[in-house]
């Protein structure tokens, strides 16, 4: 159960967010994709809740995350405003929709006017610093994704650590340093080296968010399906299980279909009576209509 002092926190804002640079308490972010998971992470105290793209696979089993639409982003994003409480909501732009400027003001916009996110997520190389900038200054919260990015996972089709030699390294940090000088809030680190993320979050004003980034950045996240062992089709490495609420599901559906199968559920707790006055009465008037019942 939440104590107070979460219930009773100021709602997280992208510039709380900001403001936590090089601070004692690490941001935390997980993801969610409807009204319950939201719920449970705004009761943890959680300080950004992330509809990524990642329900493309972990929410709605597809193969990649590549798929995911605009509006399916924003139904989604909608849930989890219903629930997050005073976490933060970030929203994911899907792939291909902020391929200019232009495009990714106006499905950031649905993003925050339709789904209710406080931010968006928009991932990308140095190339992207115009898109960024353009939205900062339409006013829109930006976190800028680095690292393993969407667009290296399509042009490589594989989703390996970035910046494991020194021209890819250097290329990370270029990227970074490019994208954190338009605007953003605060960047998020995907499968970068540990050492690399630390040169990252030493040269950039902005909270640095690291997932399979080691334990330098000024925050770290993680996709819920794959911390709760909700996901079983593939586990990177980088994450730690917390719970294994798959299993425990499985279980009580296991249960649940013995329970039927013995006729133990539903028991009296969990049904409700008919008066015997009542019942009769019933009976009487169907019989009245030839229509033939026994009385249980």
């Amino acid at each position: 159960m939440a104590d107070n002092s979460v219930n009773s926190r100021k709602p997280v804002t992208p510039n709380a967010i900001r403001s936590r640079k090089n601070g004692s308490a690490p941001v935390t972010m997980v993801s969610a994709y409807d009204y319950p998971f939201a719920r449970f992470a705004d009761e943890a105290g959680i300080d950004i809740i992330f509809v990524s793209d990642a329900l493309a696979s972990v929410g709605l089993g597809r193969s990649g995350t590549q798929s995911v639409t605009v509006d399916e982003m924003v139904y989604h994003t909608k849930a989890v405003r219903a629930g997050a409480g005073n976490s933060m909501v970030l929203a994911s732009l899907p792939h291909l929709s902020y391929t200019t400027p232009r495009e990714a003001i106006a499905n950031a916009s649905r993003l925050i006017k339709e789904g209710g996110a406080c931010a968006v997520e928009i991932e990308g190389c140095a190339d992207l610093a115009p898109t960024v900038h353009a939205l900062t200054d339409a006013g829109i919260a930006v976190m800028a994704h680095v690292g393993l990015t969407k667009k290296i996972a399509g042009r490589t089709g594989s989703y390996r650590t970035q910046g494991l030699d020194a021209d890819s390294a250097l290329t990370v940090i270029e990227d970074a340093l490019a994208l954190s000088e338009a605007g953003p809030f605060a960047l998020l680190l995907e499968c970068v080296p540990d050492r690399i993320a630390a040169v990252v979050t030493q040269l950039v004003p902005q909270p640095t968010i690291g997932i399979g980034a080691g334990p330098w950045c000024d925050g770290q996240g993680l996709v819920s399906q794959d911390m709760l062992g909700l996901f079983d089709k593939f586990l990177p490495r980088f994450v730690q299980q917390f719970a294994q609420l798959g299993l425990a599901a499985t279980d009580a559906f296991m249960a649940f279909k013995d329970h039927v199968a013995q006729r133990q559920f539903p028991g009296t707790a969990h049904t409700t009576a008919v008066a015997d006055e009542v019942l009769l009465e019933m009976l009487q008037r169907l019989r009245h209509r030839d229509v033939n019942v026994s009385n249980g």
